[in-house]
C-alpha cells in the first residue's frame, strides 16, 4: 500500500482538493500523480520536492511515495542547505524536514505504517470523517500539513487550501465551500476570528498545534465559531501525536498540554519528557526525548514547560527563555513573545521582541514583569514588531530575529 493507491481506491468523482487554481477530484488527482510516476525513469534514490505550489507538492509526492525513489518537500530554510545522506532506510516512503527555527533543518525518513497505520486514531480524536472540509493554509513543507491532508485523504474528505496569507481570503473560502473544520496554528486561528462578523456556526472542528492556546484564546475561537469542538496538540516531526487536550478542559494554565494519544506511553524524568510510541520516524531508538521539559500532574495530564536548551546565560545565572516568554504572554495585549541573550559592553542582558496588540511603554512592562518574575530574569530591552517572523510550521523563526539584533 502507498498514498496514491490509497487515493485510487476514494470515489474518484469526488472533490479532494480546492485551492485558488481549481477543484481536483480524487480521481484527477490519482490521474495526474500516476501520469508523474510513469514518466519517471532514472530517478535518484531521494528527490526534493521545490514546487510552490500545494497542488504540485501534493502531486509530486504522491507519485514517489512508495517508489524506489523517496521523496522530500523541502522547507525554505532546507533549500539552500546540503544533506549528508549515506542510506534510506529501506521501509521509508518519504523524508520529513524538521522546522528548522534556529537555521537549519534535520532530515528525518517515515514509513508508510508510521503516518497511516496511526489515521485511525488521530481521525476519531480530531472529528475527520469522509464528511469532513476542512480549511488548511501553507505549504506542505510543514510536516502537520502534510499528515492533516494524508489523513483527510484516508478518509475519504475534502481539503480546501491556500498558499494566501490572507485571513479575509480564509473566511471567504469557509463560506464558499460550506467548510466544517479548520487546520490551523493558533496565531493564525486567531487572526481569522477576528475576521469574523457574524458567527459561524457551520464550523465543527479546530484543530491546532505547534503553539500553545489557553482558555481565554479558546473563547475568542469560540465566539466566532460557537458550535466548534476545539482540539491541541503536541507532536513532533520525529515523534507524530503526543498529547492532546480539548478546549473544555483548558483553563488559564497554558502549559497544560493534554494527556496522550492512544497507543502513546509518556513519561517524565528529571523534568525531562519522555515519549514511546510506533509511530516515530525510522531509526530511532525508544523512549525518546525531544529535549523538552514538563511534569505529569495527578490527572495524568502533560504540562509543557519549555526546551531544555532554552536556557539563556545571563552573567553567570541560567534563565528558562521559555518561562520569560510566558510571563509576557500572560500580560493583556500580548499576543507572541521572545527572548534571547546578548553580549554588550562586557556583559549579558536579555532582549525581548514582542508582537501586542498595544504598545506598553518599557516602564509599564518592567513593573508588569516584576510580579512574576526575579530581577535578572526581566528583559533590559523591548523590540516591538507588527509579528514575529515564523517557518512553514508557525515556529518562530529565531534566525531571523538574530539577523534583527
Amino acid at each position: 500500500m502507498d498514498y496514491l493507491t490509497l487515493l485510487a481506491q476514494q470515489p474518484q468523482e469526488k472533490a479532494a482538493l480546492v485551492t485558488d487554481t481549481g477543484i481536483y477530484t480524487y480521481g484527477r488527482l490519482t490521474e495526474l500523480a500516476a501520469a508523474v510516476r510513469n514518466q519517471a525513469e532514472l530517478l535518484p534514490q531521494i528527490i526534493f520536492i521545490h514546487a510552490d505550489s500545494i497542488v504540485q507538492q501534493l502531486v509530486q509526492f504522491l507519485a514517489y511515495s512508495g517508489t524506489a525513489t523517496v521523496p522530500v518537500i523541502a522547507t525554505e530554510v532546507s533549500r539552500n542547505q546540503q544533506f549528508a545522506v549515506h542510506e534510506v532506510p529501506q521501509q521509508a516512503c518519504m523524508g520529513v524536514m524538521t522546522s528548522g527555527s534556529t537555521g537549519r533543518s534535520k532530515l528525518l525518513w517515515r514509513s508508510y505504517k508510521s503516518w497511516a497505520d496511526f489515521f485511525p486514531q488521530q481521525n476519531r480524536i480530531f472529528g475527520i470523517s469522509a464528511e469532513t472540509v476542512i480549511f488548511c493554509q501553507g505549504s506542505l513543507a510543514f510536516t502537520g500539513n502534510l499528515n492533516i491532508y494524508l489523513g483527510v485523504l484516508y478518509a475519504g474528505g475534502t481539503i480546501v487550501a491556500t498558499e494566501k496569507f490572507r485571513p479575509k481570503h480564509w473566511l471567504e473560502l469557509l463560506q464558499r465551500f460550506a467548510v466544517n473544520t479548520v487546520y490551523l496554528i493558533p496565531s493564525k486561528l486567531l487572526l481569522l476570528a477576528k475576521n469574523v462578523k457574524e458567527p459561524e456556526h457551520g464550523v465543527r472542528y479546530i484543530v491546532s498545534g505547534s503553539q500553545s492556546l489557553g482558555r481565554k484564546d479558546a473563547e475568542k475561537l469560540k465566539g466566532a465559531f460557537p458550535c466548534t469542538e476545539i482540539t491541541l496538540y503536541y507532536g513532533a516531526s520525529e515523534l507524530n501525536y503526543i498529547t492532546y487536550i480539548k478546549d473544555s478542559e483548558m483553563t488559564e494554565d497554558r502549559t497544560n498540554i493534554g494527556r496522550a494519544f492512544p497507543g502513546v506511553h509518556v513519561f517524565v524524568k528529571n523534568e525531562e519528557i519522555f515519549v514511546d510510541t510506533s509511530y516515530g520516524v525510522e531509526g530511532i531508538e525508544m523512549p525518546f526525548s525531544l529535549k523538552d521539559k514538563g511534569y505529569l500532574a495527578n490527572d495524568g495530564s502533560l504540562h509543557f514547560l519549555g526546551r531544555i536548551d532554552d536556557i539563556c546565560n545571563v552573567n553567570g545565572i541560567k534563565v528558562s527563555a521559555g518561562k520569560v516568554e510566558q510571563a509576557m504572554t500572560d500580560i493583556s495585549g500580548i499576543t507572541e513573545a521572545a527572548v534571547m541573550a546578548v553580549h554588550r559592553n562586557d556583559a549579558d542582558s536579555l532582549v525581548a521582541f514582542v508582537a501586542a496588540e498595544k504598545r506598553y511603554t518599557k516602564q509599564e512592562l518592567l513593573l508588569l514583569l516584576k510580579e512574576s518574575l526575579a530581577d535578572y530574569e526581566v528583559p533590559k530591552q523591548f523590540i516591538y514588531l507588527t509579528e514575529l517572523p515564523k517557518n512553514e510550521s508557525g515556529k518562530i523563526d529565531r534566525l531571523k530575529l538574530t539577523e534583527k539584533l
